[in-house]
């Protein structure tokens, strides 16, 4: 299944040929979950990332839909 996703933060500079305005167009396994979809996109650090879709934000074990939008976005930190 496919899902598009548009990475926030300075994520997109560890995915090669990541377009910002294009978002990117990742392929995990059927009934995939945000797990899959970070490991698909090489963020091995889950923690460091909020993922949402349909404005909600989601777990690593929340199933994603075929053809959903997400959005995948660096957590701040600060002091």
């Amino acid at each position: 299944m496919q899902v598009k996703a548009k990475l926030y933060g300075t994520l997109g500079k560890s995915v090669p040929g990541y377009v910002h305005p294009e978002g990117i167009i990742v392929e995990i396994p059927d009934n995939g979950k945000v797990k899959d979809l970070l490991s698909a996109l090489r963020l091995f650090e889950p923690e460091d990332v909020v993922v949402s879709m349909d404005g909600r934000v989601l777990t690593r074990d929340d199933q994603l839909r075929d053809n959903a939008y997400v959005n995948v976005m660096q957590r701040l930190h600060g002091g």
